[in-house]
């Protein structure tokens, strides 16, 4: 049987090849101008999902990436604003201990009044710190509203909330770029303890320190604050006469907690300080009180606390800035600001290192994006990017056939059998 093959699908087959030929040339020219071996599905279609995939992945590390730099911007803004907390901290610390000294005259503590009251204002302004977007960083959740604001009386009151701010800076990866403002100024640990002391002038009326009085408290502290009440101790130094006649020396104190006496006339020990356990409840509190600087007659109040503001103890300065160099209690007062200033320095100090660490924590994790995003795109590379020396091979071949298919349709065009008759 003889197959016979007409002219027009003879043809028809030539005209496919060169179409085909010449698209494959097409492909080629628009792969070495734009350098990708894989522009669409259709060109691999096993290559183009997994280039898919890694486009996904790196779009998610820019994300994560723009959210490391706003959360470095914000820690950085706190960062900043804490060491000035700290030098602040630092620079009133100078200024009260210069106050305390007796020498100085009536003006030259006005003087240093003025500049407490300057360095309150410029603690002020750290605490009300913004960063680049104009948000408050101390203010909790509340970024719009202003933490700290002064009072009527000199207090500062805090407007923000006791909430954290977080940035998602990896899959399962959320660091802190906030810090409340009660947390770091207004719930600063109490260096004494549990409790504060409230220091007064003794007169005729009154208990309190004694002209030329030291009384300092060391310590201040219960097994039960959820118990505590207000305690007031009383110191009196007595002659004691021994079996043998001889007669000493010895200081005495009455404890009075709740407004209730619990211990009169006991002998006290500077070594051991005053330990006191309710003998007559069952699993009662224990109160251990140490102090220095004793003067017979002194008498001190110890209000329960277990944070202080600092913002407060600032004030106390302000307030006792001017009183007489002879007040015993504007001496200890100012003291106990000191004592507040170093416990803030170290609680601004922790809160700084704590930052420094998150710092730490999101530059590891954007070295980690940056090694990431390198790898997946060499990946994506490998995968989508043209070969050029190879394509320009191929462009030379796909031309040679072209031109010979080309020339062999020509030939066959011009082929009939009327040449043969």
């Amino acid at each position: 049987m003889i197959n016979r093959v007409s002219t027009a699908s003879q043809y028809q087959n030539l005209t496919s090849n060169l179409m085909r030929k010449q698209g494959e040339l097409n492909q080629t020219n628009g792969q070495l101008s734009s350098g990708k071996r894989v522009e669409t599905a259709g060109d691999d279609p096993v290559s183009s999902v997994t280039i898919q995939n890694y486009r996904q992945q790196l779009t998610q590390i820019d994300q994560y990436n723009s959210a490391i730099t706003l959360a470095n911007n914000r820690l950085q803004t706190m960062e900043t604003a804490i060491a000035g907390v700290e030098d602040n901290l630092g620079a009133t610390k100078q200024k009260v201990l210069g106050m305390i000294n007796g020498a100085m005259a009536s003006n030259d503590r006005t003087a240093f009044k003025d500049e407490l009251i300057s360095l309150r204002d410029g603690l002020l302004e750290l605490a009300n710190s913004r960063d680049e977007a104009g948000n408050y960083v101390f203010a909790g959740n509340q970024s719009d509203t202003k933490p700290f604001m002064e009072a009527t009386d000199g207090s500062m009151n805090y407007h923000g909330d006791s909430q954290l701010r977080y940035a998602q800076i990896d899959k399962s990866v959320n660091v802190k770029t906030s810090l409340p403002g009660d947390q770091l100024f207004t719930d600063i640990p109490n260096s004494y303890g549990d409790f504060r002391p409230v220091f007064s002038d003794k007169t005729a009326t009154m208990d309190g320190l004694t002209d030329g009085s030291k009384l300092h408290l060391l310590s201040a502290t219960t097994s039960d604050f959820a118990s505590a009440e207000t305690i007031q101790v009383s110191f009196n130094e007595v002659d004691v006469v021994d079996s043998d006649g001889n007669t000493t020396k010895e200081m005495q104190y009455s404890l009075n907690i709740g407004g209730k006496a619990v211990v009169t006339d006991a002998s006290y020990d500077p070594q051991q300080g005053i330990s006191y356990k309710d003998p007559a409840v069952a699993n009662s509190a224990t109160l251990n009180l140490q102090f220095d600087g004793i003067s017979s007659g002194d008498s001190i109040t110890l209000e329960p606390a277990q944070t202080i503001n600092i913002f407060d103890s600032i004030q106390s300065a302000i307030d006792n800035a001017e009183r007489p160099t002879s007040s015993p209690a504007a001496e200890a007062n100012l003291q106990r600001v000191i004592d507040d200033l170093d416990s803030g320095f170290v609680h601004m100090n922790q809160q700084r290192s704590e930052v420094g660490t998150i710092m730490q924590q999101v530059d590891r994790q954007l070295e980690q994006h940056l090694d990431f995003e390198l790898t997946l795109n060499q990946a994506q590379s490998g995968l989508e990017d043209l070969d050029y020396s190879k394509a320009i091979m191929d462009m030379n071949q796909q031309m040679m056939a072209l031109q010979a298919s080309q020339q062999a349709f020509g030939q066959t065009k011009q082929l009939s059998l009327f040449n043969y008759i």
